[in-house]
């Protein structure tokens, strides 16, 4: 099984949604912030299974995330 992670790219920012304690938050769109949010996600989820980002490639705005969910394995 997966944690589906649901997330909308714009130029300065993503909009993640967490079935967890369904909630939505806004971080900025860079890799410093990815890194804060996946840490906590992993602390909220406090299972072994694996996270499935969802989210639409949107021309450049989403590069920071699809590299950062290639080098973590999501």
């Amino acid at each position: 099984m997966y944690n589906f992670i649901g997330i909308d790219v714009s130029k300065l920012t993503l909009q993640i949604y967490s079935k967890e304690n369904d909630s939505s938050i806004e971080i900025d769109n860079d890799e410093k912030s990815l890194k804060v949010f996946y840490k906590d996600l992993k602390k909220l989820y406090k299972n072994d299974k694996s996270f499935v980002f969802i989210y639409e490639p949107t021309a450049n705005y989403s590069i920071v995330l699809t590299k950062f969910c290639a080098k973590n394995g999501i």
